[in-house]
């Protein structure tokens, strides 16, 4: 018998992933997103918004939602790949002063170039318009939540930068492409001053469809057997899940 009682989770992941559907092909696809990974680091639903902020010894690191919560450090994040963006965003006196964000995939349409960015000077130093990175995950735990991650710091761009250019490549060579992610972070000295940088670790690879099984049943869904590719081609059986099936672990143990 179907499990009915996780199938708002499927259905919001459904929703979030775009059911594995875009309008543009894997070479289109992994074309913007090298265009936007090698510019960025050169340069509505159930969401929140994850931020990271290196400066000073005691740099607070990742924070998440409106409480600006610290993530659980074991926690593991799924990637969705189709959400991809870019932007600008303006910064004065230390807040956003304004935003204008698209899809990588709809570069061509929705960019703005900088020089038609509105003004919203005088600046301080520091402040002014900065190019943006994002991108959109998930908790294993909580697969119906969106969580939104972008990115103006060189370190940050730097991060995404990395794991899009390895999702293009992933992409032309038809290799699973959705990463399975942790948040860590890491001290360095620059210019006599202590910082942190953010690191978005992978900890695999696997394909929309997987992902699909794999929430479909529901608290019985095994990351380690996701990971393991154990979920292949088992979309419908993952459909059906037995009455006593025993309890699995939906996140994948440390070390």
């Amino acid at each position: 018998m179907a499990d009915t009682e996780n199938a708002p989770k499927t259905g919001a992941l459904a929703n979030f992933m775009g059911g594995g559907a875009l309008s543009v092909g894997k070479n289109e696809m992994a074309a913007a997103l090298l265009d936007s990974a090698s510019e960025g680091t050169t340069g509505g639903g159930d969401k929140e918004y994850l931020s990271f902020s290196g400066q000073g010894a005691n740099f607070a690191g990742w924070k998440l939602g409106r409480d600006k919560a610290s993530p659980d450090p074991d926690a593991m994040y799924i990637v969705d790949p189709t959400s991809a963006s870019e932007g600008w965003t303006c910064w004065k006196g230390g807040s956003v002063a304004a935003k204008s964000e698209w899809s990588v995939y709809k570069r061509s349409t929705q960019a703005i170039p900088e020089a038609e960015l509105e003004d919203h000077g005088p600046y301080a130093d520091g402040d002014g318009w900065s190019f943006m990175m994002g991108i959109s995950m998930f908790d294993v735990d909580a697969p119906g939540k969106q969580i939104s991650f972008s990115t103006t710091s060189k370190s940050g761009r730097n991060a995404l930068g990395d794991v899009t250019k390895e999702i293009a490549q992933r992409l032309v060579e038809d290799e699973p492409h959705v990463p399975v992610i942790q948040l860590a972070s890491e001290k360095f000295t620059a210019q006599g001053k202590v910082n942190g940088k953010p690191i978005l670790a992978i900890e695999g690879w696997v394909t929309n469809d997987e992902v699909m099984a794999y929430l479909a049943l529901g608290d019985d869904g095994d990351l380690d057997d996701l990971l393991a590719g154990k979920y292949a081609g088992a979309q419908a059986e993952a459909e059906e899940v037995p009455e006593e099936a025993p309890t699995k672990r939906r996140r994948r143990a440390a070390g």
